[in-house]
């Protein structure tokens, strides 16, 4: 279920984004593999203790119905190991700047959501079915990378590379040339480099290299890069953004919230833009690798890891054939095995079940959102799925659980997550509008998790990046704001746009 079309995103990130039509999207959402889908139970059922099935309309959307097993989706395509060689084959008729070093496969069919199509799980590339490809021929993957709900790879004008062992995380959005003018410009992405939650990658831009020049380079939530180079090893913080024409060199962190404009602001720490990278930033940011590319293998074994889903035509097995539902809407984490984590069996979002009285583990594949793992909801799945909007990811297959109380209103592309470790419990009413970013974490300092709490009554204002923080009852922070390791007091208002790390005021973003 690649995407394509309308992806809602608002021309300023601060503004509300635009509502797309279904229908338009719908129309053009393409099939995993373009060849008919045979739909029979999945590999799922082995570890799903109930039939839990929610229905997007016109059913029983109040909760639960009891029939002993999950309905899976299993892809059977007639012709997909054809198409893959036709697919495969354009390599070469790609500029050379994208195929050398040569990239793993096009994130088009039948390379989509396992890059490349029959890929072992060790190395293989993990697309989410719910990412938003545009042009899939012109984007060069690695192995060994992860790309996240939501996210959004547009190369309908130039190329989109992708190297080994990266991460494109939660509705995150690369997009090669927007003026689509002649000469097109691309984006390189090398090997070992993170693009955060809410991120935008405009080319024509260059972030981190490959090969044996490849060091670990990471860009933060809702960051910008427009038309800049960021070397490898360097980085950029949550809600920066760096413009034309600027390099980060190596060694560089563009401090949170920075508008760097100019290479010399990149380069000078005596200006007050960056500073020096640590090795804690490299250490934890490899970690941050190293689950991501864990996660890459897990989702590639619960999609085509299940003997019961049948032989993967043209390949043999294992691989298996393909079981969309395992990884679409609410699913299970990969478990121990591929993040260590995580639980050792695979665990799924629960929900509250009025009949029990208690919370029930609910897998429904057709859900509006991407909600995964040791997720907790005290509502029913029809009170969740109503107070979501478009693209909204909860993921809980890190850091866990992720309890949540209920849901006020959530706006599009709200990414709620807990890299590495910690948990993250919310209270009740909980509103954050577009763009915003929630996560718990493990703190830098003491590598100890974070257990941070939201209280009741709580907004968090668009394009916000709230991080290892708690926040009381009746608080609300500013839109485009950064919380980073901080405590705020009940009933506090922050005010838009301000930098607040462990309890210090550090400013304004873009100030």
């Amino acid at each position: 279920m690649i995407k394509t079309g309308c992806d809602c995103r608002p021309a300023h990130r601060f503004s509300r984004a635009r509502q797309c039509a279904d229908e338009g999207q719908d129309a053009a959402t393409h099939d995993l593999h373009g060849a008919k889908l045979n739909l029979s139970l999945g590999a799922a059922e082995a570890w799903s203790p109930l039939r839990l099935a929610f229905f997007s309309s016109g059913g029983n959307m109040n909760g639960f119905e009891r029939q002993g097993r999950r309905t899976g989706r299993s892809v059977r395509p007639e012709a997909e190991f054809l198409e893959g060689r036709r697919l495969l084959s354009v390599g070469p008729r790609l500029p050379s700047y994208v195929t050398n070093p040569p990239g793993a496969g096009v994130a088009a069919r039948p390379n989509t959501p396992v890059l490349p199509f029959g890929s072992p799980t060790k190395t293989a590339t993990f697309i989410d079915p719910s990412v938003h490809v545009y042009n899939g021929k012109h984007v060069v993957v690695g192995t060994k990378t992860y790309i996240g709900p939501y996210a959004s790879l547009d190369s309908r004008a130039g190329f989109i590379k992708i190297g080994t062992g990266s991460a494109i995380l939660d509705n995150a959005r690369i997009e090669s040339d927007p003026s689509k003018t002649s000469p097109t410009t691309s984006v390189l992405i090398g090997d070992s480099v993170q693009i955060g939650y809410g991120a935008t990658v405009i080319g024509p831009s260059v972030i981190g290299a490959y090969g044996s020049a490849a060091h670990a380079t990471g860009i933060g939530a809702n960051a910008t890069i427009n038309g800049a180079t960021i070397e490898a090893g360097a980085f950029v913080g949550p809600l920066a953004t760096v413009g034309p024409g600027v390099v980060v060199p190596a060694g560089m962190y563009v401090l949170p919230g920075a508008n760097i404009t100019t290479t010399a602001q990149a380069s000078d720490p005596a200006l007050g833009f960056v500073r020096e990278v640590t090795a804690t930033d490299t250490s934890q940011l490899k970690s941050e690798l190293a689950n991501d590319a864990g996660l890459a293998a897990g989702y590639t074994n619960l999609y085509q890891g299940s003997s019961a889903t049948g032989p993967l035509p043209g390949v043999g097995s294992p691989p298996y054939n393909g079981d969309l539902a395992a990884v679409l809407g609410t699913s299970a984490e990969p478990g121990s095995t591929y993040v260590s984590i995580e639980p050792a069996s695979p665990v799924g979002p629960k929900f509250f079940d009025p009949r029990r009285n208690e919370l029930v583990q609910g897998l429904f594949y057709n859900f509006r959102s991407r909600i995964v793992g040791a997720v907790e909801f005290n509502e029913l799945p029809k009170a969740v799925a109503s107070a979501l909007s478009h693209s909204d990811s909860i993921r809980a297959d890190q850091g866990q659980p992720i309890i949540i109380g209920s849901l006020g209103a959530v706006g599009n592309h709200v990414t709620i997550n807990s890299p590495l470790g910690g948990t993250l419990t919310i209270g009740q009413n909980f509103v954050a509008n577009d763009f915003a970013v929630i996560e718990s974490g493990v703190n830098p300092t003491t590598g100890k998790g974070v257990n941070a709490v939201i209280g009741d009554n709580v907004t968090i204002g668009a394009a916000a990046v709230v991080s290892q923080s708690s926040i009381g009852s009746g608080s609300t922070i500013g839109a485009g704001s950064y919380i980073f390791g901080s405590t705020i007091p009940a009933n506090t208002t922050i005010a838009p746009r301000t930098i607040l790390i462990d309890n210090v005021n550090e400013g304004t973003v873009g100030g």
